[in-house]
């Protein structure tokens, strides 16, 4: 369920994106910068192959439902388990045992929060396309020129107000099923936050 919530999150979010013209405009730029910067870095590419590349590039900023879904859902399914195995890793970290509280457990607290994240998605995404930008938004990824430093607006796009109220609740939900003290359950939850963000921002910068 939580999988199917997150995945009708995206969608409804690419759908606004796609029917905002001041957005997509935004969104192709950006797509085209990295393009170039790729293209740039290969110099061995022919003309022929950098012009499929651009056409590609028109096609894929294009709205469509089954590539959506299917993105979505791969995509979500990542991030799910992504944030459930750094759940589980980061235990000693902040003093709590292995095995102290079962991995179902853990799998169901956090499934129970997926909404509010899911909510904030949507809710980023109405407030993006009445301001125009992607800037406008409730994270700081507000105060980062997108065009200028792609891969950190990314990352911090992900600190939107949703994400953070679902990983408080989470971590409220930590304690009561671990029996903590209330800043150990708000410190695992938090952490795996900031790994998956900041590995999220590692993979962005490699790539680049």
């Amino acid at each position: 369920m939580a999988l199917l919530v997150s995945t009708g999150a995206s969608v409804l979010t690419n759908w606004l994106y796609a029917h905002s013209w001041a957005l997509h405009r935004q969104m192709v730029e950006i797509a085209r910068q990295r393009l170039e910067a790729y293209i740039a870095q290969h110099p061995q590419l022919t003309p022929k192959q950098q012009q499929e590349l651009h056409q590609q590039l028109q096609l894929g900023m294009r709205f469509s439902l089954p590539r959506s879904l299917i993105g979505g859902l791969f995509s979500n399914t990542v991030a799910l388990l992504s944030l459930l195995g750094l759940l589980w890793l980061v235990q000693p970290l902040v003093w709590v045992r292995w095995g102290g509280l079962r991995l179902g457990v853990i799998v169901t607290a956090f499934g129970y929060t997926v909404l509010w994240s899911a909510c904030g998605e949507v809710l980023t995404a109405v407030f993006q396309v009445i301001g125009g930008s992607l800037q406008v938004q409730p994270s700081l990824a507000a105060f980062v020129v997108p065009e200028q430093q792609p891969v950190l607006f990314a990352a911090l796009s992900r600190f939107h107000l949703g994400t953070l109220l679902q990983f408080g609740i989470l971590g409220f939900l930590l304690k009561q099923a671990a029996a903590l003290p209330l800043w150990r359950a708000m410190a695992w939850s938090y952490s795996a936050l900031l790994l998956w963000v900041a590995a999220i921002y590692g993979m962005g910068i490699a790539m680049t």
